[in-house]
């Protein structure tokens, strides 16, 4: 990375903390404080729900979001961006660490996983790699996060029905893993995980609204609060009822990462697959606020904070943090102003963890499951969905390949699979850039020709290109032209390139053979509207000595002004091939005085 792009990231971070500053009052003060306080109901049960599907001790769900909630807020772009545990992060881990679930150093081994994650969101952030959010399509992280949910559901149905639980990475297993033990379904862990769902379901429908239209209680915390409560009234902690234990009243601790070389590298797919779905989940939580609030998004500096966050938590005793989407829009709901709202959010789960730690030792898993699959049922936007089912039949395949991807292979792998469909679309697409014949009217100017009509001239093809030429578009530009160039009646063909890009070597030698093959034919090669980058790749490559600078028409502030000058030059061609001033006669853009300047 540069020393200029270092300097820039500075800059824009000192001028934010400023203008957040220097604009701040009591009015702006009392908005953040609402809006921490609304978020942190939210996220103190969701923190440690979501170390329940990572596979850790609550208390490190709680830690990750004091502490990634404060350093995302403090380096990354977005002020309303809420980071902390997320669902499908947490299914990642899981997914990732499941195999070191036994071992002694299982902590040490979760912190080196996000100090990984995290190492690559940084380094990527300072390499200006943030665009890497554009390999992720909507189809594909729709079908994933649909997977994750329904995972997440599957694992959780143990928990809820109180039988002992059975860790499964895809779908299939886990409902398996519950039709082989329905005969030990504990019914007190039922009820307490349907009453605890009833319940949050009620508060959500029938309770008080604020002003923001948010109920006036915490459904998920007050639901849980409440199965607590039944199960210290009525004393079920010793009916075979599992509970959440003892939550340490304290402030995150310092932890050390397992640095182990054999288990970093045994990490490294894992941690590339976090920092992936951790960039989509994030960048997609900014835009979707910015979005309302006109906001401007920086992806690398998104990478920063998400990475900053992911390495100090990892040394606060917490689970790997991502950007989390329903935090993010409650955050703006809740009348956030500042990135002061996220920092508040962080310290009032930290008071609130020291307060009532002594309440959640009777927090029953049944009841954290069945928030779980609550929270589940929601990750899936079915508009996105139903939008990328019906739009193209692309979107739609990788919508569903990937959910069935991630139900048949692990979520550390799926990833790979859906980033993998992105990019196989992404290079569907370009690797056919739009070509375009063109004729001139004389009333209307260039015009596309009308396949159903004869050719004006057919003499002379004027065909433009637009879109990335580049190896992975040569073959069919070489076949299409050759094409072009194979008609009988056919002596001079005009590429326009002014909407051409990204021109490299293979490029270059398909537009050889195309001009090799018109030359061998007694015909003619011309390229109009070429690009200052056209110029130099034709120039460097020797493509230009080939065709002859004569031939070749750079392009000029007036529209189609260097293609009515390659016209004029295929017009000469005709007359002096063969005198064929009937060509010339007949082609009215030869006549500069009479034709339309541009359009």
């Amino acid at each position: 990375m540069n020393q200029l792009a270092s300097y820039a990231i500075v800059a824009r971070l000192r001028a934010q903390w400023r203008s957040s500053l220097r604009h701040y009052d009591h009015f702006t003060l009392r908005r953040d404080l609402i809006a921490g306080l609304t978020v942190a109901f939210v996220a103190l049960p969701q923190s440690i729900a979501y170390a329940l599907i990572a596979g850790v001790p609550a208390q490190y769900g709680i830690y990750a979001f004091i502490t990634g909630s404060i350093v995302a807020a403090a380096f990354g772009s977005s002020r309303h961006l809420q980071s902390g545990p997320t669902n499908a992060s947490a299914i990642v881990i899981a997914s990732t660490l499941a195999v070191y679930a036994a071992q002694e150093n299982f902590l040490g081994v979760v912190f080196l996983l996000g100090f990984l994650a995290g190492s690559l969101q940084l380094a990527a952030g300072l390499l200006q790699l943030g665009n890497l959010t554009e390999f992720i399509s909507k189809a594909v992280l729709t079908g994933f996060i649909a997977a994750a949910g329904l995972l997440i559901m599957t694992n959780q149905l143990p928990n809820l029905l109180g039988f002992s639980k059975q860790i499964n990475m895809m779908a299939l297993d886990g409902i398996l893993n519950v039709v082989r033990h329905l005969d030990q379904i504990n019914p007190a862990a039922l009820a307490i995980g349907a009453g605890t769902i009833l319940g949050a379901l009620f508060i959500q429908e029938y309770c008080p609204k604020s002003r923001l239209g948010l109920p006036l209680l915490p459904p998920y915390l007050t639901a849980l609060l409440a199965a607590a409560a039944v199960v210290w009234l009525f004393k079920l902690e010793g009916r075979g009822l599992r509970l959440v234990g003892e939550i340490p009243s304290s402030l995150p601790p310092l932890s050390l990462p397992v640095f182990d070389w054999k288990t970093m590298q045994a990490l490294s797919s894992g941690a590339l697959a976090l920092g992936l779905i951790g960039l989509a989940e994030s960048y997609s939580a900014a835009k979707s606020v910015a979005a309302f609030t006109g906001d401007k998004v920086d992806p690398d500096q998104e990478l920063i904070g998400q990475g900053a966050a992911k390495i100090v938590t990892a040394f606060l005793s917490g689970m790997p943090v991502s950007g989390s989407i329903t935090r993010t829009l409650l955050n703006y709901r809740a009348g956030a102003l500042t990135r002061f709202a996220n920092v508040f959010a962080g310290i009032f789960v930290a008071l609130a963890g020291l307060l009532i730690s002594p309440v959640m030792r009777y927090l029953p898993v049944a009841a954290l499951a069945g928030i779980l699959m609550l929270i589940a049922t929601t990750m899936v936007n079915w508009r996105e969905a139903k939008i990328a089912w019906h739009t193209t039949r692309g979107d739609r395949a990788a919508l569903l390949t990937t959910f069935i991807g991630a139900l048949v292979f692990p979520l550390d792998q799926a990833i790979f699979i859906g980033v993998g469909i992105s990019i196989i679309l992404f290079l569907r697409k370009v690797r056919k850039p739009r070509l375009t014949e063109l004729v001139y009217d004389w009333h209307l100017g260039f015009k596309e020709l009308d396949a159903s009509q004869p050719h004006p001239l057919p003499e002379i093809a004027i065909v433009h290109i637009s879109g990335d030429v580049f190896f992975g578009t040569a073959e069919f530009l070489e076949n299409e032209l050759l094409r072009i160039a194979h008609r009988p009646e056919l002596r001079v063909l005009i590429l326009r390139m002014r909407g051409a890009a990204c021109l490299d070597a293979t490029f270059v030698l398909s537009l050889m053979k195309v001009h090799e093959y018109m030359k061998a034919g007694g015909k003619l090669l011309l390229i109009s509207g070429a690009t200052s980058e056209a110029a130099r790749v034709l120039e460097r490559s020797g493509l230009e000595a080939s065709i002859g600078r004569e031939n070749i028409f750079f392009t000029d502030a007036t529209l189609f002004k260097a293609t009515r000058r390659a016209i004029d030059r295929a017009v000469e061609f005709l007359e002096q091939e063969g005198g064929n001033a009937a060509g010339s006669s007949r082609h009215p853009a030869a006549a500069q005085t009479t034709a339309p300047q541009s359009r």
